[in-house]
């Protein structure tokens, strides 16, 4: 049984600039068409430049989540057109929303990252910065690396007429037990970007103290997690919005 926990904070630049938390996921478990339950994770972080960045990203996560269920509802096994099908559903969702509100879709802009899981196989994908970190057996791995672009202080978004061009998809066949997906807020803590590995002492106590709880003990560590990303000694590194999904299958 799964046992997942997430949170999206305010980062200081944003606190004191009084805009609001432009960063949202969702993370839960799916119950496929043959009974089988996939785990669903979603994570996106709104465009800083963008006007409606952090309403992007909401309807980014709640659209991909919901257009996933629908998948899994009528096939166990998902290929990349499914992906590119989740992508699609999210741009057009996006798409209404700034034509009702007489914007363009540049000012949703927002990544997306996601990660389904089932029994011995996985499906990851990402547009943009951010990552997503997995563990088959005792090795944590980074799936694709932070798609910054050509440029500094740059990267890719969902909304972006190319965007299917930069849309990275991996589909495993291994027994995938734990994870962690998260924006770009926290990529310098998480991963080791002289080494190109995860940073396994930012995940390690985290998902330990993961290990030992039930499923039912896990809502209650998501304002623990969210106290974390808030504590002064991670705004001393970052400013940014921050947020981490974290999940595991294992017992300790």
């Amino acid at each position: 049984m799964w046992k997942v926990i997430r949170a999206s904070v305010i980062g200081t630049s944003h606190a004191h600039s009084g805009q609001p938390c432009q960063d949202d996921c969702r993370a839960d478990v799916v119950g496929g068409a043959d009974g089988q339950e996939f785990l669903v994770c979603i994570v996106s972080d709104g465009a800083g430049s963008a006007q409606e960045g952090g309403t992007g990203a909401a309807l980014a996560c709640s659209t991909a989540r919901a257009s996933i269920a629908a998948s899994l509802s009528r096939s166990k096994k998902l290929a990349e057109s499914d992906v590119e099908s989740w992508i699609a559903d999210v741009r057009s969702v996006i798409s209404a929303a700034a034509e009702a509100n007489e914007l363009s879709d540049r000012d949703y802009a927002c990544t997306l990252l996601g990660a389904v899981v089932g029994n011995g196989a996985a499906v990851f994908f990402q547009i943009g910065d951010g990552s997503i970190v997995v563990s088959s057996g005792s090795a944590l791995g980074v799936v694709f690396w932070p798609d910054a672009g050509p440029y500094a202080n740059m990267t890719y978004f969902v909304t972006e007429e190319d965007a299917l061009s930069h849309l990275h998809v991996s589909i495993t066949h291994t027994q995938v037990d734990e994870l962690a997906l998260f924006t770009d807020g926290i990529q310098r803590l998480a991963l080791s970007f002289e080494q190109l590995t995860p940073h396994y002492p930012f995940f390690e106590p985290m998902l330990n103290v993961l290990r030992k709880r039930s499923p039912d003990e896990c809502a209650a560590l998501d304002q623990q997690l969210a106290l974390f990303l808030e504590s002064t000694a991670i705004n001393e590194r970052t400013d940014d919005d921050k947020t981490l999904v974290l999940a595991t299958r294992r017992m300790s």
